[in-house]
């Protein structure tokens, strides 16, 4: 279940509600434990999965310290689905293609956690064994703490394609003389349907709390590190400025060419992704972050591009969808690994059904 393209509701209630990137977690009650586990939650919720880490990291706190945590059901991506942890009196009411079905957090000493596999539609933590969850209309939490009393992730429903779209006419879009793309490890070639936007915060989820509730510091409910600003890869309402005759990788005129016409300097490092503001190196600002527009083959950090010695080298991040590249001697798409690869001028780049090229100096001259 995508936590970042889902609608997350927030029900009334003297709780907290608290988000970090795709990890939601519901705490009945505060007291001197809260502040460790929505520091333990935060501390990693920014890896590519990280549904096992905090488990990991919240069984330290829960077990390894005196005092006894409130209880709280908590949400978070996997490898393999969706991270659902109960502990206490919490529940969780899954719904998705084969019904409905409850998880109980009191039902064990410890706690409650199961994997739970796609797709589903909606997803409700509250407290008690059969809380009724009815979160405030139009709420949708984006980030940081709120107070609450549980919350709904509602699944973003995916729109039908425009009638009329056939696969002659997605053909024709293409640029002509593209080879036909390849499909590894589960990358969809056709084009994929957009996935529907949530919409803009409203309600609980667009304040902060007045306070900080006993027990808790005042969490911003904003993202808690800065990031430098992100270049994305859409439409640029800007003319691409005019191409020089190429100079090689640290020339002033080398650029990587979106699809769109939009041009990226090619004299800094860049992480590419959906959300490689997360990235190490663009925090420390050694690196640009370049974002790709949403889709659910793309990851946060999908692939990296360096600068050295007037060349340019690509590597992707380990991700399943992978990052692949074609040249004028290879025009096939090959799919790279982690080890960086040359990029020469006239090749492009693909990562799901997004292209960047990195023109040639005919292509400049043109």
């Amino acid at each position: 279940m995508r936590v970042d393209t889902s609608t997350i509701g927030i029900a009334p209630g003297e709780g907290l509600i608290a988000r970090f990137g795709d990890v939601v977690i519901y705490l009945v009650g505060a007291n001197a434990s809260t502040e460790r586990i929505l520091g333990a939650v935060e501390a990693v919720a920014d890896v590519e999965h990280p549904g096992a880490a905090i488990a990991q990291r919240l069984a330290a706190v829960v077990f390894g310290t005196g005092s006894e945590p409130p209880p709280f059901g908590l949400v978070a991506p996997t490898a393999d689905g969706t991270l659902v942890l109960l502990r206490g009196p919490v529940s969780a009411l899954i719904s998705g293609a084969e019904g409905s079905r409850r998880l109980v957090g009191a039902r064990a000493f410890t706690w409650v956690d199961e994997i739970v596999r796609d797709p589903v539609r909606t997803l409700a933590v509250g407290p008690g064994a059969d809380a009724q969850v009815a979160p405030y209309p139009r709420t949708d939490l984006r980030a940081g703490v709120v107070p609450g009393g549980g919350f709904v992730i509602h699944a973003a429903v995916r729109r039908s394609k425009k009638p009329g779209r056939s696969a002659t006419a997605i053909a024709a879009k293409r640029v002509a003389g593209e080879p036909p793309a390849t499909a590894p490890a589960g990358l969809v070639a056709a084009d994929p349907e957009p996935a529907a936007d949530s919409g803009p915060p409203t309600g609980l989820a667009a304040a902060r709390p007045a306070g900080p509730l006993p027990g808790t510091r005042a969490w911003s409910a904003a993202p808690a590190r800065p990031a430098a600003d992100p270049i994305r890869l859409g439409k640029d309402t800007a003319k691409p400025r005019p191409h020089a005759a190429h100079n090689g990788a640290d020339g002033l005129d080398a650029v990587l060419v979106a699809e769109d016409g939009t041009s990226y300097p090619l004299d800094r490092a860049y992480v590419i992704g959906r959300g490689p503001s997360v990235d190490e190196s663009v925090r420390r600002k050694t690196a640009a972050p370049l974002v790709l527009q949403r889709d659910r083959h793309i990851s946060r950090v999908h692939a990296y591009l360096s600068v050295d010695g007037g060349k340019v080298y690509l590597r992707d991040a380990g991700t399943a969808a992978g990052t692949f590249v074609s040249t004028p001697d290879e025009p096939r798409w090959t799919r790279i690994g982690q080890s960086p690869t040359e990029l020469p001028p006239g090749g492009r780049i693909r990562i799901s059904e997004q292209v960047l090229t990195y023109p040639s100096e005919s292509a400049h001259a043109d």
